[in-house]
């Protein structure tokens, strides 16, 4: 783990404006992520094609991924941010003028790809930005600009869902992208200190890459982490709904409050925790957040495991990332960034249509129990690159 310096300045303007205009993208797909089951309910879907629904997101923006990490390390970050933004801007228009689960489909697909295409660029623009000796204290920080958007816009979509409905949501989401789209030209391309030559000729390294141990398996244990969470997402509101609990969208404010706050003290945490009890401690809180759900009766238990995934997964995400990053060279951050990045979008698609089947014929209980043994998996996974490394 790199040592901070305080010669470098981190909080520059464009890491500011890559922050707001990561933060503004993400919140306005997220809102969707707790009200599109209900609205694919609204329209006659069950809980399976639920499940597809929410998840062909991530199976889409898969496909994306590596390729836009090559194109990105060989075309430049911005350009193509822009072209994410604009999907995104165009897919969130036509949802206000169709409706019905095939249209649904299709759009969360095109959907998947803008966001793969944003989320990239994006991730690699703030690490472009960090000064060198501040790479996992910058990821933190910026990590918050991912992490919170997951944590309330599912609470957003709701509450604008409850008092005006699915198309004042889809409008909001518009306003979202659409500033996001609009601040993103004000961002400046970063140099780099390689020559294009030298970009292309790294092109044909990507399998090389997933070869390296300290690319792949961040990426694996982050996988299973988001495989598990993904049907609790997806699922939360319908469980509360089930067990007669009020107030569910509590959930996501006690995760991103609890997120926020670990993020902010994440530098001294860094200087005073080694980065293996630091992990350790992060998954094992992820743990007894999963296991905890499935004995919720009452809204405190359920903000009480809300706390623990909050804090347990603002530790673990900025470190898994940073040994990604530093795991490869300045000419290959784009395509280290979407490798990780493909590992998220697997784990919430695959995720979310598996935990909606497991639902459907099992019941929610035993769909949490499944999400504690996928972080179980996670830990053994992190000992034994541990014990490889």
């Amino acid at each position: 783990m790199e040592k901070v310096t305080s010669s470098s300045r981190l909080w520059s303007k464009d890491f500011y404006l890559v922050m707001v205009v990561t933060a503004l993208a993400m919140t306005a797909i997220t809102t969707q992520m707790g009200t599109l089951p209900l609205y694919v309910a609204s329209l006659g879907g069950s809980k399976t094609i639920s499940g597809a629904i929410v998840g062909v997101l991530g199976i889409a923006a898969l496909c994306c991924r590596l390729p836009i990490g090559v194109a990105i390390d060989r075309h430049g970050r911005k350009g193509l941010l822009c072209l994410g933004l604009g999907i995104l801007l165009l897919d969130f228009g036509l949802l206000n003028l169709f409706q019905g689960l095939l249209v649904l489909f299709c759009l969360r697909i095109v959907q998947g790809v803008g966001n793969s295409i944003q989320a990239t660029a994006a991730a690699t623009m703030a690490v472009d930005t960090i000064p060198e000796g501040k790479l996992a204290v910058g990821l933190g920080y910026f990590s918050i600009a991912q992490a919170v958007p997951s944590a309330i816009g599912p609470l957003i979509g709701l509450t604008i869902v409850e008092h005006y409905g699915f198309p004042a949501l889809f409008r909001v989401s518009v306003i979202l992208c659409g500033t996001a789209f609009l601040l993103s030209f004000f961002l400046k391309e970063q140099p780099l200190s390689h020559l294009s030559s030298g970009i292309q000729k790294k092109q044909g390294q990507m399998q090389d890459i997933l070869r390296i141990k300290a690319v792949l398996f961040p990426s694996g244990i982050l996988f299973l982490i988001c495989f598990a969470n993904s049907g609790i997402v997806a699922f939360i509101a319908q469980y509360a709904l089930e067990r007669n609990i009020v107030g569910s969208g509590y959930y996501f404010t006690v995760m991103s409050v609890m997120t926020v706050l670990t993020r902010v003290i994440f530098p001294r945490l860094l200087e005073k925790i080694r980065t293996a009890p630091l992990i350790y401690g992060s998954l094992l809180l992820i743990l007894a957040s999963f296991c905890l759900l499935p004995f919720v009766s009452r809204l405190s238990g359920l903000l009480v495991a809300a706390a623990c995934y909050g804090v347990g997964y603002a530790g673990l995400l900025p470190v898994m990332n940073t040994i990604v990053i530093e795991a490869v060279t300045e000419e290959e951050r784009g395509q280290g960034t979407a490798i990780f990045s493909a590992a998220l979008d697997v784990a919430y698609g695959s995720g979310a249509f598996l935990w909606g089947l497991i639902a459907s014929l099992f019941g929610f209980q035993v769909m949490f129990f499944g999400c504690g043994i996928f972080a179980v998996a996670a830990l053994i996974l992190y000992r034994y690159f541990r014990y490889i490394e």
